[in-house]
């Protein structure tokens, strides 16, 4: 089985949020969306470390950071990384953002105004109206969900994770990506975070997209 440990904690708020560091030279920041952690970032971290010192972390409620009870929405997720940006010293890096890390990215730089040298956004969540019919039935069931037994929640993540995939994701694959989800913590964590999911965090910014 692949290992993928965050050996690092930063403390948010009394929530410990973990990251890692990889590689020497110029700053590069990836931020991972929903329902991933870093761990689904591993391979552009391995390469891109071999030309920028890589920093990378899962979001506040995802992979080994924080699953406790609280806030995990967009609305705290752009003031975790620029903590976090100030935490690292980082004034001005490349940064990376992917579906919600690429909302995060946004919001940190036109909300909180944290400075980049360059933005890569993949497919980003950015403007609204947006989320499946899956995000919306467990907004208005959120505490139906969280107490379906484990083995079927289980095979709801495995269905939602694969749902997301262009090709076939191998079985060591799949399974480390569903395993933040599946852990003592993991279960609530996951439906709280789409149960947060509002499209009032992406409506804040859209009208600053179209000046910048």
């Amino acid at each position: 089985m692949m290992k993928w440990e965050l050996s690092e904690c930063y403390d948010f708020n009394g929530r410990i949020v973990r990251y890692g560091m990889r590689g020497v030279g110029p700053a590069l920041v990836m931020v991972h969306g929903t329902p991933w952690s870093s761990f689904n970032l591993r391979h552009l971290i391995g390469a891109l470390s071999k030309d920028f010192c890589v920093y990378y972390y899962d979001l506040l409620g995802y992979g080994q950071s924080d699953k406790s009870p609280g806030d995990v929405s967009l609305g705290i997720q752009n003031q975790v990384l620029e903590q976090l940006l100030k935490h690292w010293g980082l004034k001005n890096p490349t940064i990376i953002g992917h579906d919600f890390g690429g909302t995060t990215v946004l919001r940190a730089h036109l909300i909180n105004g944290c400075n980049f040298n360059k933005i890569v956004l993949i497919d980003p969540v950015a403007i609204s109206p947006w989320g499946s019919p899956f995000f919306q039935h467990v907004k208005i069931h959120e505490a139906a969900f969280s107490g379906v037994p484990d083995y079927i929640h289980e095979a709801i993540v495995r269905a939602y994770v694969k749902t997301a995939a262009f090709k076939p994701i191998d079985a060591r694959t799949l399974d480390m990506i569903v395993s933040p989800w599946i852990q003592a913590d993991g279960k609530a964590a996951f439906y709280r975070q789409i149960a947060q999911a509002n499209s009032s965090y992406t409506d804040e910014v859209q009208p600053v997209l179209r000046k910048n």
